[in-house]
């Protein structure tokens, strides 16, 4: 995919193939659950606070568009959110795809946009609402004020808790501070880190980026990726630290060096 800049043209289309996400997970990409992820993506409204005092709300596709027969997509970007993007190659991706795919828990996902956000701005701590971080999450209904969540613990345990994945799957790490009113929660402060992952890559240089991937994301020593490189396809390296992702999210491996270098068969 064409890096986006800011500084690119209202009228700017990007395009993604179905083969760099094939590439990426080690999985063929089904066209309904691609066509699903996308549809929810494009009615997702995003909420942000501008420097000048001003709220935002926009989404972060004004569409994409399925090009028949070229397995390829024609993503269109609403021109007021490009600030928040910053320089991120493949950042339809490595952000939206990706983690649609890998993230388990609904609310990482609706976190990790909403984070997004602030990412490349320079305060990177913000303060929301109890309430209004609810709606922005669909916990609260806008029309009946139905608020599936009405005790804080629970919002806790079943929300704030599995979106802690984010720290682990993602780019993104974040730390939560209860402001309450005598005993009761009322707002969150969160304090968004982010580190830039090696796996924003040029697809060109494939075997490049797995060798990065294998060393940062998955602990292995270089010459552990090395000899993983030497001995299997980059294709099969991906399915398999697809599946190694899974059993980290799922928090079935305590050291993940040791378990990627056992599942890519090197010493």
């Amino acid at each position: 995919m064409r890096e986006m800049k800011p500084t690119d043209p209202p009228s700017q289309l990007y395009y993604v193939s179905t083969v760099e996400l094939r590439e990426r997970t080690g999985e063929e990409v089904k066209y309904d659950r691609l066509r699903g992820t996308t549809k929810k993506l494009l009615g997702r409204v995003l909420e942000a606070d501008l420097p000048n005092g001003d709220l935002l709300q926009t989404h972060f596709f004004s569409s994409v568009q399925y090009i028949k027969g070229t397995g390829t997509l024609e993503i269109s970007i609403d021109p007021k959110i490009r600030p928040f993007y910053g320089y991120l190659k493949t950042h339809f991706t490595t952000f939206q795809l990706d983690l649609a795919i890998t993230l388990n828990s609904i609310y990482a996902k609706r976190f990790y946009e909403i984070f997004s956000m602030y990412k490349h701005l320079p305060d990177k701590v913000f303060r929301v609402s109890l309430d209004k971080l609810k709606i922005q999450l669909g916990l609260t209904d806008k029309d009946t004020g139905k608020d599936k969540y009405p005790l804080y613990a629970g919002f806790k345990r079943d929300v704030l808790g599995p979106a802690a994945e984010i720290n682990t799957a993602t780019d993104l790490a974040f730390t939560y501070r209860e402001i309450k009113r005598g005993r009761k929660v009322v707002d969150l402060e969160f304090t968004v880190i982010y580190t830039p992952r090696t796996t924003e890559i040029d697809y060109n240089e494939q075997e490049t980026a797995l060798f990065g991937r294998l060393i940062n994301d998955f602990s292995l020593r270089k010459d552990q990726a090395a000899a993983a490189l030497r001995t299997l396809s980059p294709v099969e390296i991906s399915k398999r630290l697809y599946q190694i992702k899974l059993q980290l999210n799922d928090g079935k491996v305590s050291n993940v060096g040791a378990y990627t270098a056992e599942r890519l068969g090197v010493k």
